[in-house]
């Protein structure tokens, strides 16, 4: 018993360390991205800053969770609660962003199209080289955490920064391009059509998050519905 409940320690331990990391990476990434959204005219920047607003909200939630919410008194169920929670709020979020980034680039597509252009084009290009790094290290931990200990919150982290780094490579290839293509027709549609591909990619991502999501969800109402003995 001593042997499993280290075993388990040192796997929440881990899964806290990986959180603080991801938010303190995050957290520049959101400023600059905040700032490269302001000075541009493309679309996938807004995405993506869509996408990592999203994301830094479901982030500090898990932060809270497998850190200062696993105090040592807190019993399994109210534990397993807010690990549903935050899987649930992961699936909304990537959901809406989603559907936002669909809506907008369908928007763009039926007015013929805008070509990215700005100082901003530049700043998010390297950011997304950089974060794609930076996600595709944490994706790994979380890789790492799930196969020491299975848990419905490792599987919705392994989602959401496959998702990130996967826009992260789509959003810096979609700004090289257009930026390769400057001027001709072709330009103005590269940026929306990167955002159907980051909205698919997304949806193929946010499936398997909804699906634990909702199971956590019956779970608990089944527990909560049970007799107290």
């Amino acid at each position: 018993m001593q042997a499993l409940r280290k075993t388990n320690d040192g796997s929440d331990g881990a899964a806290a360390r990986t959180a603080r990391l991801a938010v303190l990476a995050g957290t520049p990434g959101l400023l600059l991205t905040a700032y490269a959204a302001a000075t541009s005219t493309s679309l996938t920047i807004r995405a993506d800053l869509a996408l990592t607003l999203m994301d830094m909200l479901v982030l500090v939630s898990v932060l809270l969770v497998t850190g200062g919410g696993r105090k040592p008194g807190m019993n399994k169920r109210r534990a397993a609660l807010a690990e549903t929670f935050v899987n649930a709020l992961a699936a909304v979020g990537m959901c809406l962003s989603m559907a936002v980034v669909a809506g907008v680039a369908i928007q763009r597509i039926a007015v013929g199209g805008v070509e990215p252009h700005g100082p901003g084009v530049v700043l998010a290009l390297g950011l997304n080289v950089a974060y794609a790094l930076v996600n595709f290290w944490i994706l790994r931990r979380w890789k790492a955490r799930n196969i020491a200990a299975p848990s419905a919150l490792a599987r919705a982290q392994i989602c959401l920064f496959s998702d990130k780094f996967s826009s992260n490579l789509l959003i810096a290839a979609s700004l090289a391009t257009a930026m390769v293509w400057h001027g001709a027709v072709i330009a103005r549609f590269i940026d929306p059509v990167a955002g159907l591909l980051i909205a698919t990619m997304t949806a193929r991502w946010t499936i398997p998050v909804v699906r634990d999501a909702v199971r956590s969800l019956r779970r608990q109402f089944r527990r909560a519905r049970k007799p107290v003995v």
